[in-house]
């Protein structure tokens, strides 16, 4: 079953077509002239015995009739063994249709993903192979606050590939503030999964790396990770609408437990009242 995140994405790429075309450009895998429409296409596709293909989204370029290139985009926030013969599956039916070059891409939240995504698929029909072009952290700009008016989308993406970096999430989160309020509300709405998976994956490695017992020791050593946590906490909180009144402000900014900011931080990403942090 599709999750939240795979589907955010999709939504994101669905919403700005042209979101594939620049990610390739940015990263210097394709050189397509500027100013040619690009589009999401709708295909029925099927290999025998009559096995539906659904891919994510098919994206192309060029005339609508007539494209210069396709692009399957494909969500993948894991491995999986059988997906590698499903993408060859998917571009070998997409060409039959369109008779253009078709591409897989393929983005992925982390590293490991995004290596895995890209090794060569090798299949059972005689000199066919196919080479996903994979996006994981490294082919996915990093996007700084006076960018995300621009293009929120891409700012919602390099939130994923980006947000375990201290500051990152903040940073875009309060770009898009800066939205005009009917948009704001709506990339808010995606960019939380992601700014509570990146909040939660940092404050993992700090109660991992550099754990906290004694006053002394939080007092020395772990009031700056702590504060920075919590400085995330309330990002995420803000970003869902949770409303926290005065008392309640004051409880998590005065908080020097690793593992309970951790814990307030996987309750924020699901509950849907701020009192439901502190049953």
């Amino acid at each position: 079953m599709p999750s939240p995140p795979h589907d955010t994405l999709n939504e994101l790429f669905r919403e700005r077509p042209t979101l594939t075309v620049e990610l390739l450009r940015w990263a210097k895998l394709v050189d397509l002239p500027e100013g040619l429409p690009v589009q999401t296409y709708t295909v029925e596709m099927s290999d025998r015995p009559s096995r539906e293909l659904r891919p994510d989204l098919v994206i192309t370029v060029g005339p609508p009739g007539h494209p210069f290139e396709a692009y399957i985009v494909e969500m993948q926030m894991r491995r999986s063994e059988d997906k590698q013969q499903q993408f060859a599956r998917y571009a070998i039916a997409l060409w039959l249709n369109l008779s253009c070059p078709v591409s897989v891409i393929v983005i992925c939240p982390d590293r490991g993903t995004a290596e895995w995504a890209s090794q060569t698929v090798v299949t059972n029909m005689h000199d066919y192979r196919l080479t996903p072009l994979a996006f994981g952290p490294d082919r996915i700009p990093l996007v700084t606050r006076a960018q995300v008016a621009d293009n929120p989308e891409l700012a919602t993406l390099s939130l994923m590939a980006h947000g375990a970096v201290t500051g990152v999430a903040e940073d875009i989160l309060d770009g898009l503030k800066d939205l005009p309020a009917e948009h704001g509300a709506y990339y808010y709405q995606h960019a939380y999964h992601f700014a509570a998976a990146a909040a939660k994956h940092r404050m993992e490695m700090v109660v991992k790396t550099k754990p906290v017992y004694s006053p002394f020791a939080k007092e020395h050593f772990g009031e700056g990770e702590i504060q920075g946590e919590i400085k995330s906490l309330l990002a995420i909180v803000d970003a869902r609408g949770l409303a926290l009144d005065e008392r309640q402000r004051e409880i998590v900014e005065q908080c020097t437990d690793s593992e309970r900011i951790l814990g307030w931080v996987r309750q924020a990403a699901l509950v849907n009242d701020a009192t439901e942090l502190f049953t």
